[in-house]
């Protein structure tokens, strides 16, 4: 098992990074203009048409309707506010492994292996990061610890990210404070399936890792093409069902072609009981996202990592790369579609109401 080793050594730069312009949030339920939008201290914000108060959380306006399927609102309110204590006593590595100290359902094996995920996230949010166009406003759903947004703010993009998890916005807000950004940082506690900005806000929508992981993620798409604008796109990359590799999420071999009932079981019988979302292939995704768009143009392919950064030497590195290159080859591509370890599925938003209106946003906290 690799550790790493809890660094003491800041990241911090001298001369404190300039964030640009970001989109205002509104109120998720109505889209109207919120009065006070941030604020470093307890307070509590009140949209005026609707009615609905959002607190706030670790230091974000937070602004979900509803919990993720691990806690509720006021544990993971509370996980994230304990979390937050350590944030100035702690290194970006030492925050994240306090944080999975704190869940009682990952071993010590797994917690290091999620550690080292973390800190690598920064080389697979740039290879990401590759596939957006310049000069454009992009919105991160599922930011998690913050690798694209790090990425993103390092290369100058003008770029928002929101999760449903304050307490992993917190590891987030560490290491953009590490890297020389400083308050107020474009990340917000928000669900995929009430993003809290108007319609047309965003040219571009990034989302990795993070389908597999809702209830209803016919509707996250529906609204990430809400936000953005006509004409911009949205990408997306999840984990392959098929990849022959090890799963990210168990870390076993193979799981993704048993059915889930014997999936369970096996995972079970080598990991415990433990909740692990069930991934599905770029074209099952694919699928989900056409009966999301319609009227819009919707296409998958294993994910491109040739924009992978060269300064990561590592074999991970090196494979991703080559599965780059092959990703654009006409034949070996398929095979990376049917076989790379991520699925890429992209949208591009050709028409103005795009909305299905068989669709309904209430199943998501009924």
């Amino acid at each position: 098992m690799t550790m790493i080793e809890n660094q003491s050594k800041s990241r911090i730069k001298n001369k404190i990074a300039i964030i640009p312009y970001t989109p205002e949030p509104v109120c998720p339920n109505c889209h109207s203009v919120l009065d006070v939008i941030r604020n470093h201290k307890k307070f509590q914000v009140n949209c005026g048409t609707c009615g609905k108060q959002f607190k706030g959380c670790a230091g974000f306006l937070d602004l979900r309707t509803h919990s993720d399927r691990y806690l509720s609102l006021n544990q993971e309110r509370q996980k994230a506010e304990r979390l937050a204590q350590f944030e100035n006593q702690e290194s970006l590595v030492g925050l994240t492994r306090r944080y999975y100290q704190m869940t009682a359902d990952v071993s010590p094996m797994r917690r290091e292996r999620f550690v080292k995920h973390v800190m690598e996230s920064e080389f697979r949010g740039a290879a990401l990061l590759n596939r957006i166009p310049q000069n454009r406003t992009i919105l991160e759903v599922g930011s998690g610890t913050g690798g694209f947004m790090a990425s993103a703010l390092l290369a100058g993009r003008n770029v928002t990210g929101v999760d449903i998890a304050s307490r992993w916005l917190v590891v987030a807000r560490k290491r953009l404070m590490e890297m020389g950004f400083d308050h107020p940082l474009p990340i917000y506690p928000a669900c995929a399936e009430r993003l809290p900005w108007p319609d047309h806000t965003f040219d571009h929508v990034v989302a990795d890792s993070l389908l597999e992981h809702l209830g209803n993620p016919g509707i996250a798409i529906a609204e990430m093409l809400r936000v953005v604008k006509p004409g911009g796109t949205i990408l997306i990359w999840s984990p392959n069902r098929y990849w022959p590799g090890v799963d990210p999420h168990v870390g076993l071999f193979g799981v993704g072609y048993l059915s889930r009932s014997w999936a369970e079981k096996y995972v079970a019988w080598r990991r415990g009981e433990i909740y692990w979302p069930e991934s599905r292939s770029a074209k099952g995704w694919a699928k989900v996202a056409s009966e999301s768009c319609h009227l819009n143009e919707v296409h998958y392919q294993g994910a491109d990592f040739s924009g992978w950064p060269l300064r990561d030497k590592s074999r991970r590195a090196q494979v991703a790369r080559l599965l780059g290159r092959l990703s654009k080859t006409p034949v070996l591509s398929r095979l990376v579609t049917q076989f790379g370890p991520v699925g890429e599925i992209k949208i591009i938003k050709t028409a103005t109401n795009s909305y299905p209106s068989d669709l309904n946003q209430s199943e998501v906290w009924s």
